[in-house]
């Protein structure tokens, strides 16, 4: 097995940072969202997330590639909501002009506060985003606070944990999610049509055209309820759906997250997350490209504005002075 090792890299000529331990190698690009762009067991010839084949896609499309980070996740309808605070007016930059969609932390450069092959024989990063007075997104979320990511990797896989702070004098809107692409096949042999999709939802919510919830939460669909069971083939058809998570049981614990089987060769990839995400998002794009992504978010789609409780949206502020956290992980496991 490689030596554990964390170094600079380049990807596609941007700096990067590789990390290597475990027999996993991660590859992170801080410079653009600090995306995780690839995650891999070059020994085995599995290779779990969709990478970008160039700069140029990491930066206009980076939201279909690796794991970017989402603040807020998904979309704020008409880029406004209010809290009993204050108004706010976001701007509006989906694709189809109708949104403030993910936020703009996954484009931006963030800051390496360092990264080194720790005493246990893990490989580590931690990436800083502040976001005071100065930052871009004052001027309609005005709000200072930091974002603090890391990665740990060894042979448990990956480890990422998150931490916000908010240092600023107001009550702050917190929405966390992550687009996580999983490439479909992971293994470099293998077919689209083996692999299946398990996920840890409870109900499904009710959508407008636009995609956002009407505020009505119904039970799963025949499809949705494959989740829970035998998993649904991720590829082949497009794809979308908004549910709420729960826990179920895996190999006779609690579990929070989700899991990409190849059933021929009997190996998953294993998606374990807080179970502050609350909701999932599910989307494999047109069902053609290869990929498919299961994306934990705190919050429901346009949660300022859907008429229901905190407690069922995911709405929440952070007080100031308070600091969030969360921390999730991702592994591969043969044989179960």
């Amino acid at each position: 097995m490689e030596q554990a090792s964390a170094k600079e890299i380049s990807f596609y000529n941007v700096p990067a940072i590789e990390l290597i331990s475990g027999g996993y190698r991660a590859v992170i690009v801080p410079e653009i969202g600090s995306n995780m762009v690839e995650l891999s067991r070059p020994g085995e010839n599995l290779s779990f997330l969709r990478t970008p084949e160039s700069s140029e896609q990491l930066r206009t499309a980076g939201q279909r590639y690796g794991i970017p980070p989402l603040f807020p996740p998904n979309r704020i309808m008409g880029g406004k909501f209010s809290t009993p605070f204050r108004d706010y007016v976001l701007p509006l930059n989906s694709s189809d002009g109708e949104h403030f969609m993910h936020g703009i932390l996954h484009k931006r450069a963030w800051e390496i506060k360092g990264y080194s092959v720790r005493d246990d024989g893990a490989a580590q990063i931690v990436l800083h985003m502040d976001m005071g007075k100065q930052g871009e997104m004052f001027a309609y979320f005005p709000h200072e606070f930091s974002y603090e990511l890391t990665y740990i990797l060894s042979e448990q896989g990956l480890e990422q944990q998150v931490r916000i702070e908010n240092y600023g004098e107001e009550p702050m809107p917190l929405g966390v999610g992550f687009h996580t692409a999983f490439r479909v096949p992971f293994h470099a042999e293998g077919q689209e049509q083996d692999y299946r999709l398990k996920v840890s939802v409870g109900e499904k919510w009710e959508l407008t055209p636009l995609f956002v919830p009407t505020g009505t939460l119904m039970p799963l669909d025949e499809k949705d309820q494959q989740l829970l069971g035998e998993g649904i083939q991720p590829t082949g058809e497009a794809y979308a759906s908004h549910l709420t998570s729960k826990a179920v049981e895996r190999n006779g614990k609690s579990f929070h997250g989700a899991e990409l089987i190849d059933t021929v060769r009997n190996i998953s990839l294993v998606y374990e997350v807080d179970k502050v995400f609350e909701h999932w998002t599910l989307w494999n794009d047109d069902g053609q490209s290869r990929f498919i992504c299961p994306e934990p978010q705190t919050w429901a789609i346009n949660a300022p504005n859907v008429l229901l409780p905190d407690e069922v949206t995911g709405f929440q502020l952070l007080v100031p002075g308070a600091v969030w956290t969360a921390t999730c992980r991702m592994y591969a496991v043969s044989g179960e």
